[in-house]
């Protein structure tokens, strides 16, 4: 009885620790038709029906991939890999001809993902992508490809070019998000082009405050944000709660930002604090 209670213990305390670690992705050698080919194959993950689909996936799309050059080898490049989201390059190739399949996959689902399962459909995110429809997510951006079978490498969009249309509700799932709170008043937080930053700030919007940031530059901008109270107070009006509000940073630089708790028609604030954003990358 005692190592079986050890025994669960220990699952129970290790489970949150793999909660945020990447997609399981091990290398296989498989002959598809003339084709020999090196594919990704996905493991691990919470789902093993999901996880099937998702295999399933990369293996047909492996299969036609081999139709297109009649053979030759397939190789694979992870270009995007989250807890539950894996991007993958695949790359056929037979003599000096090749053909390329990307691959979005979300193992919540086991299905394929796109740009606007992530991204509003405005039209600041159509203009940044010019009409590209075949697009492959990275670690820096959004690839895209010229047609079918062509290589992702037509136009790359990053990430902090379409950030202000961000789907709030998935952000945490495709970008790194630096969690922040009132404590991060007066210091420095460092962070790569591209991210998001969320502040976890104590509220209570019935009040009519709310969390305002101001910056003196265009490149930090508010992208949303949601309120939450406490589980056992969600039936009582007026309850206080928590305000997570989320910046997104355009470009590389030093920002200094100031958030303030005020209402919308008063100067005056309730609370504020500021912070330094310092944002690397070229």
């Amino acid at each position: 009885m005692k190592i079986l209670l050890t025994t669960l213990l220990c699952l129970a305390l290790c489970l949150p620790v793999f909660a945020d670690q990447q997609t399981t992705v091990l290398r296989q050698e498989v002959s598809i038709g003339k084709a020999q080919a090196v594919l990704p194959y996905i493991d691990g993950s919470n789902s093993v029906d999901l996880e099937k689909k998702a295999n399933g996936l990369i293996l047909a799309a492996a299969q036609e991939l081999s139709r297109q050059v009649g053979g030759g080898s397939i190789d694979y490049e992870v270009t995007l890999n989250r807890p539950s989201l894996i991007s993958v390059l695949l790359t056929a190739k037979n003599g000096g001809v090749s053909a390329y399949r990307g691959l979005n996959l979300d193992l919540t689902t086991g299905e394929e993902f796109g740009v606007t399962d992530f991204f509003v459909n405005n039209d600041a995110v159509k203009n940044a992508l010019h009409g590209y429809e075949d697009v492959l997510f990275s670690e820096n951006g959004l690839l895209c490809s010229g047609g079918k079978y062509a290589s992702y490498d037509a136009l790359t969009v990053p990430y902090s070019q379409v950030l202000p249309s961000i789907r709030i509700g998935e952000a945490g799932r495709i970008m790194q998000v630096a969690r922040l709170t009132a404590a991060s008043s007066k210091k420095t937080l460092v962070m790569d082009k591209g991210g998001l930053i969320a502040l976890k700030l104590d509220a209570n919007p019935s009040t009519g405050y709310g969390w305002a940031m101001s910056c003196s530059s265009p490149n930090v901008q508010k992208v949303g944000s949601s309120f939450t109270i406490p589980r056992a107070e969600e039936e009582r009006v007026g309850v206080p709660g928590t305000e997570i509000v989320f910046l997104a940073v355009q470009k590389p630089g030093t920002y200094n930002i100031k958030m303030e708790y005020k209402r919308p028609w008063e100067k005056l604030s309730l609370d504020s604090f500021s912070f330094t954003v310092v944002v690397q990358g070229a």
